[in-house]
């Protein structure tokens, strides 16, 4: 029997782990039928390098592409993992990454946890995921009070993410019935249609993508 998501990462050291973050059950359920796919899966943050490992013993035939702003972090690449040094929040370098590597069928973010960066980047990057795909949004308990309170929120934003996906939900689960209410903004009015679902668990979050948007080709 194929070990767990959760008992792979045990052998690495990764905070998402049962014990601690506790997200790798949440994400197995909506991952595990892409196992043995080719594909490639995009993380923003890789910090000590447990994560990336992670994926590449989960999907021993993904690409992996680590992305972080610290170049220490280039010591992780190896076999299936590369590593790439850059600002996620500037456009032009997941431009530059979806160029080299394709379009990812599995994004997470697991970066600055700001929550300007947590909206601009999902908005970026949604429209790319491969349809069919999953996005990924981490610790995004950095809404909340208890954390505010340690590191005062300083970037650009005026709505939390949590709020920000609370408002995308809104749209795909009242659909039809919203008569005139109108959507939070453009990028919600516009890929709505593409979204499957919004699952929140503890500090974490799973968007999935449509094979094709409602009422319309790809």
């Amino acid at each position: 029997m194929q070990n767990t998501l959760d008992e792979i990462a045990q052998n690495f050291n990764t905070d998402k782990i049962s014990g601690l973050h506790d997200f790798l059950k949440f994400y197995d359920r909506r991952l595990s039928h892409l196992r043995n796919e080719k594909f490639v899966l995009f993380e923003v943050g890789v910090l000590n390098g447990g994560s990336v490992k992670t994926w590449e013993a989960y999907f021993p035939n993904a690409t992996i592409v680590g992305i972080d702003i610290d170049p220490r972090c280039k010591e992780f690449e190896a076999g299936n993992i590369s590593i790439r040094i850059g600002d996620a929040s500037r456009v032009d370098f997941l431009f530059d990454l979806i160029a080299e590597f394709g379009r990812p069928t599995v994004f997470v973010e697991d970066g600055s946890h700001r929550w300007d960066h947590q909206i601009s980047i999902f908005q970026t990057m949604f429209p790319l995921v491969v349809p069919g795909g999953l996005y990924i949004m981490e610790d995004i308990d950095t809404s909340f009070q208890e954390h505010l309170e340690k590191a005062p929120f300083d970037g650009f934003s005026t709505i939390s993410a949590v709020d920000y996906l609370f408002k995308l939900a809104r749209v795909v689960v009242g659909e039809r019935a919203l008569k005139d209410e109108k959507p939070y903004d453009l990028f919600i009015s516009n890929w709505a249609s593409w979204v499957g679902s919004v699952d929140l668990g503890r500090r974490t979050s799973v968007i999935s993508k449509k094979l094709q948007p409602q009422g319309g080709p790809i």
